[in-house]
């Protein structure tokens, strides 16, 4: 199971025990005014008939952990073509974001993730701009600066080791050369010792 998926569930878990305790706490009865009520269910992400409109279902938080549940131990190769079937509409845009998440994710596919939640974020309401922006795009971008920070390392590591292959290429090729001129020292020098020993024995 992902950490996402995890978190989610973790605080959808936590918001509805709140939910809870804020309805069972006893004191006294107090009068009735219009003043707007918030509601008790920490899991409702849409204040307005527009935003529910939207998003549907995934105005509860619990819906976003129940669709995470059903994909995860899915393929990328199998996510990546539910995604091809869902339209732009918020409600669908915000599923391909969600299963972009998993950590099978190629680093462009999760990157245009991102760019999906930025054109969701104007169109939510700003509960769920918190959850969206906290459970999902914070530690997505963490994870591709993370991929980014690897890739670059790879990249000078392997710069390094072509390097010092070249220098011990340039090195053996050097050692080659010093060698085939000590031996040819080593000649020269034994051709005049021959010719000193002919003309000592003339």
């Amino acid at each position: 199971m992902s950490n996402l998926i995890k978190v989610i569930i973790t605080v959808t878990c936590a918001a509805a025990l709140s939910a809870c305790e804020l309805l069972h706490i006893p004191g006294p009865q107090t009068p009735v005014n219009d003043a707007p009520v918030e509601d008790a269910n920490a899991t409702y992400l849409c204040k307005t008939a527009d935003t529910l409109e939207k998003f549907n279902d995934y105005c509860q938080l619990d819906r976003w952990s129940e669709f995470l549940l059903n994909v995860d131990g899915i393929s990328w190769v199998e996510r990546r073509e539910i995604i091809k079937t869902l339209s732009e509409a918020p409600a669908d845009r915000l599923q391909k974001v969600l299963l972009s998440q998993a950590e099978d994710t190629p680093y462009a596919n999760r990157l245009r993730a991102q760019n999906w939640i930025r054109a969701l974020k104007p169109v939510m309401d700003e509960q769920m701009q918190k959850v969206i922006t906290v459970m999902v795009e914070q530690p997505s971008q963490q994870l591709l600066e993370l991929e980014s920070a690897i890739t670059i390392l790879s990249r000078v590591n392997t710069r390094q080791e072509k390097t010092i292959s070249e220098l011990q290429e340039t090195l053996e090729a050097r050692r080659e050369e010093l060698e085939t001129q000590r031996d040819q020292v080593e000649q020269l020098l034994q051709i005049e010792a021959n010719m000193s020993d002919e003309k000592r024995g003339n």
